[in-house]
């Protein structure tokens, strides 16, 4: 692990490169991202995700097990034909590991986004899906802190010498306000579908603690980047014509910051 500590120039140097598993679903995959990496159908990995961004800086050797829509029971059984279980990618040689996964259990990520679209919204008066949804998300949140405890236990008992980052969510939805030329979510849902990912964020962080592993925080460098910000300023797009990448998702730009927060954990 020293040499992982040490940063790129001691990796570069050494005759064993380290070896990097990256565990996760679309955030961490890149879909839609040119250009693809290939791989399973469906699976949508770039070769500019923020795994391989990492990788290609710090001089590692990448097993990117990444696949959109996983859920935390991918990472030990198959998802989809050609992709298998992520924890396969584990090993005792591993070195380090990246785990971004958690939003899609509970249908979370997308059945919040399905239930808070409608087609006024750019009125502030609508019933906020908060209400409607009657508190069913975050319920599914605290479910899934139990999944991402056993998860962290896998990775330790299948790669015992590995140093392991759980990798939080940037910012898709500003704090406040909206835009309804964007994205379809009344102000008061779009607030909603913030303290949502805020709270998955926390529960991470403190699943992270709780096991001894670190926490990498996106969500913060990320405020102020989110899918409402114009094209330039943006590391999320939007829901409406999205740019280089599927809606609601980090960008190039996003997945380069997220690879930053990244390294700066390994320093």
């Amino acid at each position: 692990m020293a040499g992982l500590i040490a940063g790129a120039t001691a990796v570069a140097l050494a005759d064993d490169p380290t070896e990097y598993v990256a565990l996760g679903a679309s955030f961490s995959a890149g879909v839609g991202i040119s250009p693809s990496a290939g791989g399973p159908s469906g699976c949508g990995r770039s070769t500019k995700n923020f795994p391989n961004l990492v990788a290609d800086a710090e001089g590692f050797r990448l097993k990117d097990m990444s696949c959109g829509g996983a859920q935390t029971r991918h990472l030990t059984t198959s998802q989809t034909a050609g992709q298998p279980p992520q924890f396969d990618g584990l090993s005792s040689t591993t070195d380090l590991v990246t785990m971004q996964i958690g939003y899609n259990d509970g249908n979370v990520y997308s059945g919040s986004i399905a239930d808070c679209s409608q087609t006024a919204s750019g009125s502030s008066q609508l019933a906020p899906c908060e209400a409607r949804t009657l508190g069913r998300y975050s319920a599914e949140i605290q479910v899934t802190a139990a999944n991402i405890a056993t998860a962290i236990a896998g990775i330790k008992s299948r790669a015992p010498s590995a140093k392991i980052l759980i990798v939080g969510y940037p910012a898709v939805y500003p704090k406040q306000g909206n835009c309804p030329a964007r994205n379809p979510f009344s102000a008061a849902d779009t607030a909603f579908l913030d303290r949502l990912e805020v709270e998955l964020n926390t529960m991470l962080k403190t699943q992270a603690q709780l096991a001894d592993v670190d926490f990498v925080d996106t969500y913060g460098p990320s405020v102020g980047h989110d899918s409402c910000k114009s094209q330039s300023m943006r590391w999320v797009e939007p829901y409406s014509n999205p740019v280089g990448a599927i809606r609601l998702h980090p960008n190039a730009t996003g997945h380069q910051q997220v690879a930053k927060a990244v390294r700066a954990a390994l320093d």
